[in-house]
């Protein structure tokens, strides 16, 4: 079944996979030794393709060497596996050693250079390699809100045969030249709740001198630290100013130690069907600064996304694939014309990418440096996921869940909510978009469950400010 994904890398997922292909068909050598002589014996395995929509499977095929007796096979097996368990041990305890003696010579550094400006991630760094990281610095006393992104109105294109590109459309050469190093890779890391660790990839593109990075926000959503790698390979903290969950946008902030390259803003309302534009990212999370061509395969596409989301966005050709996600789609005049976020995945479905317009962007990215969240967006003042009512013995209803509410919700944690306004909703992402279509300060009728019990609930919509507007390192 196919689907438009947002998407994420995870990179231990890939490498497992190019693990795969690298190990298939290789010989694996088993040498056994009798008493009486040495005989070589040699496993063979070869991948058996079967066409019947079973995955292959691995037939194994010996050749050659003496079969022993058990009795041989089984005192030199518990011989082996003495001699691991003492390895395995021995080596225990000296990683446990290498590992205290480490952490007290960190101690010690931390101890003698305290204001020192680098730190080191508890992931992998961007692009996936070891070095200095840059501290995020004082962002939290930056003026975020002194800011403004110039919006390109477009002026002097009406007409133009190269589209938004105008008369400063040049070569694909010379314009990805000319935006190549605003483009950065990002690496992420997040913990769950039982403390396990995973890594996540994506981009992003710098649109002020200060270290201001636009990208997307289910790059980011949910994170606990986040990196930015510079083409020139320098690995930064950087700060989360804020997210715009229904456009899919995020700001973050590093603090530069160089001159940056800034990504010059163009006006995608000017974008012309069929007009070359070209995408840079950071594919699977470990080829940052590939660049792909393509052109425009459509302006003002309505895609709905997995999450049900529904986002009018612009369609490429270009090839985006998973860790393109917050990268750059560009014209030929080296300008920003949309923020890639979105595939089409399919097997068999090839050329079918997507980006937010940079027009519909710059609302939210002028917003998150304004406030750290998008102003006016109504909320029932609770937290609410996806859930089912038992209603039977064998049957149960999807419903909305009152996870936790806010002081002085009339809403309880445990109610059910069945419709709004008479409306039924079945998915938290259902309700969302109702509650969206209101205003801040409207009065809505929640019919919920509670206890079992069908009743109506008076609900005063307030701001939705989200309580992790930013991450904050220290």
């Amino acid at each position: 079944m196919s689907e438009l994904d947002r998407f994420d890398f995870e990179g231990e997922q890939s490498r497992e996979q190019a693990e795969s292909v690298r190990t298939h068909g290789n010989a694996v050598a088993d040498v056994d030794h009798t008493e009486e002589q040495s005989a070589k014996k040699t496993q063979w395995y070869s991948i058996s393709y079967q066409n019947n929509s079973q995955p292959p499977m691995v037939m194994p095929m010996v050749e050659g060497g003496r079969t022993q007796s058990r009795q041989k096979r089984s005192g030199r097996l518990a011989l082996v596996s003495l001699i691991v368990a003492v390895c395995v041990l021995f080596a225990a305890v000296a990683g446990l050693g290498g590992y205290l003696i480490a952490d007290l010579l960190s101690d010690r550094s931390d101890v003698n250079d305290p204001n020192s400006s680098t730190v080191q991630p508890n992931g992998a760094t961007g692009g996936g390699n070891s070095g200095t990281v840059y501290a995020v610095g004082d962002v939290q006393n930056y003026d975020f809100a002194g800011v403004t992104i110039p919006q390109n109105d477009g002026t002097g294109l009406v007409g133009s045969a190269n589209g938004s590109a105008g008369n400063n459309a040049t070569t694909r050469i010379a314009a990805v030249a000319a935006v190549r190093d605003s483009v950065v890779e990002i690496s992420t890391t997040t913990v769950s709740n039982r403390g396990q660790l995973s890594a996540g990839a994506g981009s992003g593109v710098i649109i002020h001198a200060d270290g201001i990075i636009v990208t997307n926000n289910h790059v980011i959503e949910g994170v606990s630290s986040i990196y930015v790698r510079l083409t020139n390979g320098n690995t930064y903290e950087a700060y989360l100013r804020g997210t715009d969950e229904e456009n899919d946008i995020a700001i973050l902030k590093i603090t530069p130690r160089e001159a940056l390259t800034v990504a010059k803003l163009g006006c995608s309302s000017a974008l012309a069907w069929g007009e070359d534009v070209f995408a840079i990212g950071n594919p699977l999370g470990e080829l940052g600064g590939t660049v792909t061509e393509g052109i425009i395969s459509a302006l003002e596409r309505e895609v709905e996304m997995s999450d049900g989301t529904v986002m009018t966005l612009l369609q490429t050709s270009a090839a985006i694939n998973s860790g393109n996600s917050g990268g750059g789609l560009f014209n030929m005049a080296g300008e920003l014309i949309g923020v890639v976020n979105a595939k089409y995945s399919a097997t068999g479905v090839e050329g079918l990418g997507f980006a937010i317009p940079v027009d519909t962007a710059i609302f939210s990215i002028n917003d998150l440096l304004d406030y750290g969240y998008i102003p006016g967006v109504p909320a029932i003042g609770a937290t609410i996921v996806d859930s089912a009512m038992q209603v039977g013995y064998w049957q149960s209803v999807n419903m909305p869940y009152v996870y936790a509410v806010e002081s002085g919700s009339p809403l309880k944690v445990g109610d059910f909510i069945y419709k709004v306004d008479g409306a039924v909703v079945s998915t938290a992402s259902a309700l969302k978009r109702v509650i969206r279509t209101k205003q801040v300060g409207a009065t809505v009728t929640l019919t919920v469950y509670r206890d079992n019990k069908q009743q109506t609930v008076q609900v005063t919509l307030i701001e939705y400010i989200p309580q992790n507007a930013t991450v904050n390192f220290n």
